[in-house]
């Protein structure tokens, strides 16, 4: 989704001189499973909600600064919204898609159970969605502490838990896509890391299936390091136009290039991997890491826009 095409789509249905619906589901883990229930809302509190929604949709969303990048370039780490497409292996949200037949009600009993907010916007045939995540500070428990407000000039106990309703928003859903810059809440709560790591085992197997390198075993090491920022990065090499090489192509090409021709060992048509450094200079290259300044005449690696030691 280009980023032009998000803000239409968001124009077209939040700033129509028809007034959107808005309908409230309550997000709730049941028996390790996902459910949706019904979470209803007087009118003020409805108005109120709207109020919230166009705030952030101008603030965050249509912003002049604002941009969406596909989620494969996540290892970026760029100040922009991501998008990921929801399919077999990444479907966290596929539960919408049955919300006409949504009948349970949520109630105050199940707040231990309550994941988040998810809020549909309509208008016609036209919907898309936010969802809320409720952290546990987000909510006032009776039962933790004797809670008190006024009531008139006198203060009397508080005889309901509140649950609060923020600012923010960290998913928007359009058809099959979710738009996000909250990467951290998709891997913690919703198994985007199993993802990333699924997705990164994809591009080893393009690698070998290639048969570019000596031994991918030191690629997959590599891979399965505790944190994520090595998988995000053969993430992001999976789409790589390298890839798509033939391999004497590739070979060739790689053993009369300026920097490649010195920072790889070649044996038997293919590039030796003899460690971790070898296997970070292999998805370096992948990624196309190493740029050169027009203006400067200079080489940086555009990961971290450290200036890189001129050739010899």
């Amino acid at each position: 989704m280009e980023t032009d095409e998000m803000k239409d789509i968001l124009k077209s249905i939040m700033f129509s001189k028809i007034k959107y619906g808005l309908t409230i589901f309550a997000y709730v883990k049941e028996n390790e499973n996902y459910i949706l229930k019904k979470f209803l809302i007087n009118d003020e509190l409805c108005s109120n909600i709207k109020n919230i929604i166009n705030s952030v949709v101008e603030d965050k969303f249509l912003s002049d600064d604002c941009e969406v990048d596909i989620i494969d370039n996540i290892s970026d780490d760029r100040k922009v919204l991501y998008e990921i497409v929801q399919n077999d292996d990444f479907c966290p949200f596929s539960i919408i898609n049955n919300y006409k037949n949504v009948n349970e009600v949520y109630s105050e009993k199940e707040q231990d159970s309550l994941v988040g907010l998810l809020f549909r916007i309509n208008l016609n045939d036209q919907a898309i969605w936010f969802y809320q995540h409720i952290y546990p500070v987000r909510m006032i428990k009776r039962s933790k502490s004797l809670y008190a407000m006024l009531n008139g000039n006198t203060y009397v106990t508080l005889d309901r838990d509140i649950l609060k309703i923020d600012s923010r928003f960290d998913f928007l859903i359009i058809n099959e896509s979710i738009v996000t810059s909250n990467i951290k809440l998709l891997q913690t709560t919703f198994g985007f890391d199993k993802y990333i790591r699924s997705e990164a085992e994809k591009t080893i197997s393009i690698i070998s299936e290639l048969d570019i390198v000596s031994d991918t075993e030191k690629i997959f090491a590599f891979s399965d390091k505790q944190k994520l920022t090595n998988a995000k990065k053969l993430l992001k090499a999976k789409n790589s136009p390298v890839l798509k090489m033939k391999k004497d192509k590739l070979i060739s090409g790689l053993k009369k290039h300026p920097r490649y021709k010195d920072k790889f060992q070649f044996k038997d048509n293919q590039i030796v991997i003899n460690s971790q450094k070898d296997v970070n200079e292999l998805i370096k290259m992948l990624n196309d890491d190493i740029v050169r300044s027009d203006l400067t005449n200079r080489e940086y690696d555009s990961a971290t826009k450290y200036i890189l030691e001129p050739l010899k």
